[in-house]
């Protein structure tokens, strides 16, 4: 039976170690934390349970897949809801709207703000289809040659879609409103792009969003995590946490296991790194086998934004929340520019609300509410001091949470943890402290421009996660994990 050694036990590296042990191989998945989960990762204190970091679900086919893959249903082992309005989205005058799966009461939303916008809707979310269908064929396949990319239909289509324009400008073909244009173009953000910078074709994600539906497990994601480790307890996988690697061990070209920090080594047939994909060429292979990608090469790729993330449980209740929100700042653009562009603290953070003791009130005690909120902020290539700027981030999100959630909110507020980029650096090794994944996901990061699965310079050494194709996102960690079994499947059994 060959060997694997999986490098990280977030939803990538589980979903792989999983796969690859069906197939016949023997696992062992290793993992600095004490608990594992990478960015999926949960806090459980004081009664209240939070996801640390996603807390929902999108393109639910791709987690019912990986069951499937395995011989199990997921629905049957998991509670899902499906919210309903997806998001409320407040803004700075003290509106809001709210985006329904249902496309009729979306449209009646949407006029509210803007008189006639139902005709534009109906108009970006048929556009945004027909993005969704083309990129998707890019999506769910492995890359050998540029000329995999080669398709003169989905070129045609590209153009025809004008994929190709800016999203937030394409999005204000359909809007008139400000406040639409902020509401439809958001997405590209978890992508590590501002809307000002990505292509349209990432409407794709408001389009799966909305008409694919979002969803939220009971539990939390978390709860993912914890029945993947009790599949492969049944699959006879080895999990290892507190468990650093500390270098690939290449020999003669080839990776013939790893060296953890205790100076353990442990060998494999086969290495996949589930850890950023820049980590692990920068600090876990040595330099002299690091050929296609040098630190000349790693410092010019493009590389996704931060965020700082509030956690507060609450000895109160609302019921005029929805699971799910956003908060836009007035200044969009400013917000973005300062993010992206400046990489300079913004003046006024726009951020997600996420309160899921609204679907779920065991994550917290009788009688209080879990609130979750997360402000894109740049990433650690910034100068800023976070031990410094945290405390005033936390005091603009209490000043803005004020105004939607409670004015009387610092007096419930009665446990509270926070999340900086330092944290994801320190934590999960997170290249410059990037929240999403560390590359960001622009045209010449994605499909065949994006990091391969396999390393083309050291033989037996493959990669999973967001830092390989597909990219970033739930979904496309769990397609990655498909695309790297079936990979390693073809050419090693």
């Amino acid at each position: 039976m060959q060997s694997i050694v999986v490098i990280g036990a977030g939803m990538g590296g589980l979903a792989a170690a999983l796969r690859l042990a069906h197939q016949g191989f023997k696992v062992t998945v290793l993992d600095k934390q004490a608990r594992p989960g990478g960015r999926s990762s949960v806090i459980e204190e004081n009664g209240f349970r939070v996801d640390r970091g996603p807390t929902i679900l999108v393109m639910k086919s791709a987690f019912d897949e990986t069951y499937q893959a395995l011989g199990l249903d997921i629905n049957q082992r998991l509670d899902f809801v499906r919210l309903d309005p997806n998001y409320r989205v407040y803004f700075h005058d003290d509106t809001y709207v709210d985006l329904y799966a249902d496309i009729d009461r979306m449209a009646q939303e949407v006029e509210k703000i803007e008189p006639g916008a139902a005709r534009g809707l109906d108009r970006f979310l048929k556009a945004s289809e027909r993005k969704y269908a083309l990129g998707m064929d890019f999506v769910d396949r492995n890359y050998d040659h540029i000329t995999d990319l080669m398709n003169p239909a989905a070129g045609v289509k590209l153009l025809a879609t004008r994929s190709y324009e800016r999203l937030y400008d394409q999005v204000g073909s359909f809007f008139k409103s400000d406040k639409l244009q902020k509401a439809f173009s958001f997405h590209s953000m978890f992508l590590g792009l501002s809307p000002f910078d990505a292509l349209a074709m990432y409407s794709l994600i408001t389009y799966a969003d909305l008409a694919l539906g979002m969803w939220y497990p009971k539990g939390g994601i978390y709860s993912i995590i914890e029945d993947m480790l009790t599949i492969a307890d049944d699959l006879g996988v080895t999990i290892r946490t507190n468990a650093p690697v500390q270098q690939i061990v290449i020999e003669n070209g080839r990776a013939v296991g790893v060296r953890l920090e205790s100076g353990e080594f442990i060998a494999a047939d086969l290495v996949v790194s589930n850890a950023d994909l820049p980590y692990t060429y920068r600090c876990l292979v040595p330099p002299q086998y690091r050929r296609d990608y040098p630190d000349s090469r790693l410092d010019q790729m493009q590389y996704s934004c931060s965020g700082y993330l509030l956690y507060l449980g609450v000895d109160k209740t609302y019921s005029h929340l929805q699971h799910q929100a956003l908060y836009f700042s007035e200044d969009y653009r400013a917000n973005l520019d300062a993010i992206f562009a400046t990489k300079t603290l913004p003046d006024e953070p726009s951020f997600h609300l996420n309160v899921p003791t609204v679907t779920d009130p065991s994550l917290a005690p009788d009688g209080h509410s879990l609130l979750y909120l997360l402000a894109p902020m740049p990433n650690l290539t910034a100068p800023i001091d976070w031990q410094k700027t945290a405390p005033l981030v936390r005091e603009q999100l209490l000043t803005q949470l004020e105004r939607i959630v409670d004015p009387e909110l610092r007096q419930h507020i009665v446990w509270e943890r926070e999340y900086t980029p330092l944290d994801f650096q320190q934590d999960i090794n997170a290249v410059y402290g990037t929240a999403f994944g560390s590359l960001a996901q622009g045209f010449f990061q994605s499909a065949y421009f994006r990091p391969h699965n396999k390393a083309r310079d050291i033989e037996g050494l493959y990669f999973v996660g967001q830092g390989t194709y597909p990219g970033i996102g739930m979904p496309m960690v769990l397609i990655s994990a498909k695309l790297l079994t079936e990979r390693i499947v073809a050419e090693w059994l």
